[in-house]
């Protein structure tokens, strides 16, 4: 198996300790708000599970998705301290930058 990096460097667009706006509608069935914000504890690659039963597989891996773990702000979203230890596993498409 021959894993290839284009790229020699993936920079995640939130960093530990940004505050961010989570779009938590698409997240929870029945959400106490459209959005929340919280301060980002937590980065990880949601990198892909690969397998292979061939002889010289190979993957080019070109971009990486990353995923974050946020702790809501409770005081601002007092709902939120319900629910908060579900918000440890967010993908990006759902974080932006807080204007806070």
């Amino acid at each position: 198996m021959l894993l290839s990096f284009p790229h020699s460097e993936i920079k995640s667009p939130f960093q530990v300790g940004d505050r961010v706006q989570v779009d938590i509608l698409t997240l929870y069935r029945k959400p106490p708000y459209e959005f929340v914000e919280g301060v980002v504890y937590q980065v990880r690659v949601d990198f892909p599970l690969l397998s292979t039963t061939k002889r010289g597989f190979s993957f080019a891996l070109s971009e990486v998705k990353f995923r974050y773990g946020i702790q809501p702000d409770t005081v601002k979203f007092p709902k939120m301290k319900e629910v908060e230890n579900e918000l440890y596993d967010v993908p990006e498409e759902y974080l932006r930058e807080s204007v806070s």
